[in-house]
């Protein structure tokens, strides 16, 4: 089991120990990088395919999605729309996430930045200045 004592700072390791460790450290982050990117080619090629499931492929064409758009990415994004219709605040989280930053609205200004009290206290000071 590790513990203080079993640690070696790199300061105290000859420059021939630390040059082998991060050449360790290089050759394993090699293998996760090309598992990942061979894991993420595979996931690309699945979600390309064409939906198998007949019901599926019916339902997206219903939808008014071309014949040659309907895949597994379609059905997977129709799937989380429906959900997020249907009050799924995950599902229309990942949506959001998906389609990134979009366009905001202007900058509200005058009335309209107001906070529920400074809108109040600007009535009550016309209300005064109606009195007088």
């Amino acid at each position: 089991m590790p513990n203080e004592n079993n640690i070696i700072s790199n300061s105290d390791r000859t420059p021939e120990e630390r040059r082998e460790i991060a050449a360790a450290g290089g050759r394993a982050s090699g293998v996760s990088r090309r598992r990942k990117k061979s894991l993420r080619e595979a996931a690309e090629l699945y979600l390309s395919l064409p939906v198998s499931d007949k019901k599926a492929w019916n339902r997206l064409a219903r939808d008014g999605v071309e014949p040659e758009d309907v895949d597994n990415q379609m059905a997977i994004i129709a799937g989380l729309t429906m959900r997020a219709m249907k009050g799924d605040s995950k599902a229309a989280k990942v949506i959001f996430d998906l389609i990134g930053p979009t366009e905001s609205a202007p900058e509200p200004t005058g009335v309209e930045a107001m906070t529920l009290s400074e809108k109040m206290a600007a009535i009550r000071e016309a209300a005064r200045n109606i009195d007088h």
